[in-house]
């Protein structure tokens, strides 16, 4: 037989759903901690973005695909020491994901990335976020896509390529840890 629940019932339930609100972000698993290589490789990393990303919102914003190669090049040519051999390749989408200049330079194409669901939760959410992407013999190439920010639009894509293996063995980050990792999208100056 159901009895109808009284005023101290419902009191008792209330209670119930506060402290089950109030606790249940409490049983969520907290992220693991960062091996000390992953910490940083994400420092490093960080480092690079802060340094390469800001001269490119602006000539990305523009849609000036001369400009933006142009100060690719230069970005890279100042932190020339610590970005070298760091990536495997660097490519630059404009706002609708289009390929629009890559470091090394090189011919570019208009390849289209839109629907690439990392791109699009980089234009989405304005942060970081990583994929990886493997070549047709099972290579795994880790890329990190930063949105490019210019008056609280994002203008383009920023995106590092590394090479999955060498980052494994040589900076001991495995695909779980780099998916893992956090990065913020640069500050203009």
């Amino acid at each position: 037989m159901i009895r109808p629940v009284g005023s101290k019932g419902y009191l008792g339930i209330l209670a119930i759903l506060f402290v089950a609100l109030a606790l249940g972000s409490g049983c969520q698993q907290a992220k693991p901690p960062l091996s000390p290589k992953a910490a940083i490789f994400a420092k490093e990393v960080q480092a690079a973005i802060d340094r390469i990303g800001p001269p490119l919102a602006g000539p990305v914003a523009r849609k000036d695909a001369p400009a933006v190669q142009k100060a690719l090049v230069k970005a890279f040519s100042v932190c020339a020491d610590a970005c070298e051999g760091m990536f495997y390749n660097v490519f630059i989408l404009d706002q609708e994901g289009i390929l629009t200049a890559v470091y090394p330079p090189a011919v570019v194409k208009a390849l289209q990335f839109s629907n690439y669901t990392a791109v699009k939760k980089a234009f989405a959410e304005k942060k970081p976020n990583q994929s990886i992407l493997y070549q047709p013999d099972g290579t795994p190439t880790y890329i990190i896509y930063v949105p490019l920010i210019e008056k609280n639009e994002v203008a383009g894509i920023l995106a590092l390529g590394f090479e999955g293996n060498q980052v494994r063995e040589k900076r001991g980050v495995g695909e779980k840890e780099f998916l893992s990792l956090e990065f913020k999208a640069p500050v203009l100056k």
